[in-house]
């Protein structure tokens, strides 16, 4: 499933060296490269730069150029990449335990591995993927049990007990892939342009189409969820963080929201159901304007499988919508809905009329906006960007759309 070369508590045992799975930039060297990349020529030189700094909580991001020594074999070393891009875990101790809970280091390194070309979407290459063992393969059938049967104060425990565990966990991870160097990203924090929104739904609706109802992902990877799966886990976030919500946010919320998001709190599990039931397809899980490049060619690059999961396709559709667009925007977005089914519908799905994205769309609004009042305590979201904190625009840009 993935390039693992022992743990490294048994190549101590045994005597033999770690194996080098870099987890910080002064560790991404020539000799890890040449090694990596397998070319067949030497990698001479490595000039890294961090890139997406403020728009991203689990992980650093690196473009690495790269010089070569050609083997005289090659001749013309075109081939060989000028740069690739290197994602691993944020330093950050609280979104590291976070990140490797949810398994999303782990989870985008099998999705480049085992799926990358099944999933009707263009990404970037795929050039090396490596991670430690899982050292606690067992744990989550009885983490879902005590999720599923403990109290909201129970749940509460076991999930402050569960990240406590995650904090201390040295597994390692690494994903090299292609630059795309030619590539337009657009800016989250500003907001897209309708034409942008426009063209990334299509594409979603494409992505959605090739995975519509696909039974087999789950065999390439076993921890891609439904929607539905232990929806208290989000309750019990939402109690834990309600307070400090109130607190950071109280005096820009809109009369009756706070009492609205307490009723939503009541039907999460009742919404997630709803969110999860057939027809569904594949979710990327985190389908927004950061994560979509735009090239001069026309073609339009997604980033980011990290949240790969299962559901009916307007949870996805929804959060790009409210997360690219201010509300200012409400008037287009049945255009923009109809953009998206359209491209559904010329993709070959014909069990999901718009009456049914509509409706869907409106109940991934409510449990968008239960669950980023439910972040704030696993997330360290303190990245400032030209002055405001980047959660808190996309926040409450989710909460002006639930109006």
């Amino acid at each position: 499933m993935s390039r693992q070369h022992g743990s490294r508590r048994r190549a101590a045992r045994h005597g033999t060296p770690e194996r080098v799975i870099p987890q910080r930039v002064e560790e991404l060297t020539a000799d890890w490269f040449t090694d990596v990349l397998a070319t067949g020529s030497t990698v001479t030189e490595v000039r890294c730069e961090e890139i997406g700094v403020g728009i991203g909580f689990m992980g650093q991001v690196h473009r690495c150029h790269l010089s070569w020594r050609p083997t005289a074999s090659i001749g013309d070393s075109a081939d060989l990449p000028s740069s690739v891009i290197v994602k691993t875990p944020t330093q950050v101790p609280e979104n590291f335990a976070a990140g490797d809970a949810l398994r999303a280091y782990e989870r985008e390194i099998v999705v480049y591995q085992t799926l990358r070309t099944t999933l009707g979407v263009p990404m970037p290459g795929y050039h090396h993927g490596e991670m430690d063992p899982d050292p606690a393969p067992w744990i989550q059938r009885p983490l879902f049990f005590l999720f599923d049967h403990l109290s909201i104060r129970g749940v509460n425990w076991v999930i402050n007990r569960f990240l406590g565990m995650s904090g201390k966990s040295r597994r390692r991870y690494i994903l090299v892939i292609e630059d795309i160097s030619d590539a337009r990203p657009p800016t989250q924090m500003s907001g897209g342009s309708l034409d942008d929104a426009r063209r990334s739904l299509e594409v979603l609706a494409r992505f959605h189409a090739a995975n519509w109802m696909r039974t087999d992902a789950t065999q390439h990877y076993r921890h891609i969820f439904p929607v539905d799966t232990v929806p208290r886990v989000g309750q019990a976030s939402y109690v834990r963080n309600r307070e400090a919500f109130v607190e950071r946010f109280g005096s820009v919320l809109h009369d009756g929201m706070l009492e609205r998001l307490d009723e939503i709190q009541t039907r999460v599990p009742e919404i997630c159901s709803s969110l999860a039931a057939e027809p569904w397809t594949l979710l990327h899980g985190d389908y927004r304007l950061d994560n979509v490049l735009f090239r001069p060619n026309g073609e339009v690059v997604v980033l980011d499988f990290q949240g790969l999961s299962s559901g009916r396709p307007a949870i996805d559709v929804a959060y790009f919508i409210t997360t690219a667009l201010s509300a200012d925007h409400r008037d287009e977005e049945e255009t923009l809905l109809r953009a998206y089914h359209e491209a559904l519908v010329a993709s070959g799905v014909s069990s999901y009329s718009f009456d049914e994205l509509v409706r869907d769309g409106e109940l991934a609004k409510e449990l968008l906006a239960h669950r980023i009042v439910g972040s704030a305590d696993v997330l360290d979201t303190s990245v400032a960007t030209g002055g405001d904190d980047f959660l808190d625009v996309i926040q409450l840009r989710v909460l002006d759309w639930l109006r």
